[in-house]
This record gives structure tokens, sequence and C-alpha cells, in this order.
């Protein structure tokens, strides 16, 4: 097995908020993530971006770590799907996130 890691240092919140927040409402609240769950009850993404400009990196980490754990098997397959259609035989194991 081959694993790959991909470490992001920097990371738009502001623009993830206009992309996801609509997407991923939710798995917000389900995820137990305390930013998460206040995120997901109807806040505006003006407001969700005034929000995530005032809070600590980690927790911004921390979100989006839960997010895409909690989005894991979709993007499994998104990446599986890709490397079909680009010809490569592979099977895609997992994917996972973990905030430092």
């Amino acid at each position: 097995m081959l694993k790959l890691e991909l470490e992001i240092s920097e990371l738009d919140y502001a623009a993830l908020v206009d992309y996801l927040l609509p997407q991923v409402t939710e798995q917000l609240r389900n995820s137990g993530n305390p930013l998460g769950m206040l995120l997901s009850n109807g806040m505006s993404p003006a407001l969700a971006k005034k929000v995530i400009s005032t809070l600590p990196q980690s927790q911004l980490d921390g979100l989006v770590a839960d997010v895409v754990n909690k989005n894991s098997q979709k993007m499994v397959q998104r990446a599986q799907d890709m490397a079909d259609q680009q010809g490569i035989h592979a099977r895609i194991a997992s994917v996972r996130a973990i905030a430092r």
C-alpha cells in the first residue's frame, strides 16, 4: 500500500465558506464540532465569514478536518473516478484529515 499525504499550509476559509457552506450544512450540523453546528444553523455566508475571521486557526483547521473526515467516502469515490478516467489502475482505500 502507498500512503499519500497532502499538507495545506494556507487556506482561504472565507472562499471556502462560499463554496462549501451550501453543500455541507447537514454534515456540519452532524459533525459534533461546535463551530460546525453554529455555521449550519441557517447562518448566511456573509455572517459565517465574519465569524470565521474572528476564530483561531486551530478551530478552523479542526472544522475542515471534521468535514473532510465526514465526507471521506465521497472523496474516495471522486478520487477513484478521477483515476479511472485517466486510465490509472488504482484502488483508493481512504481519505482522512488531521488538524495539527
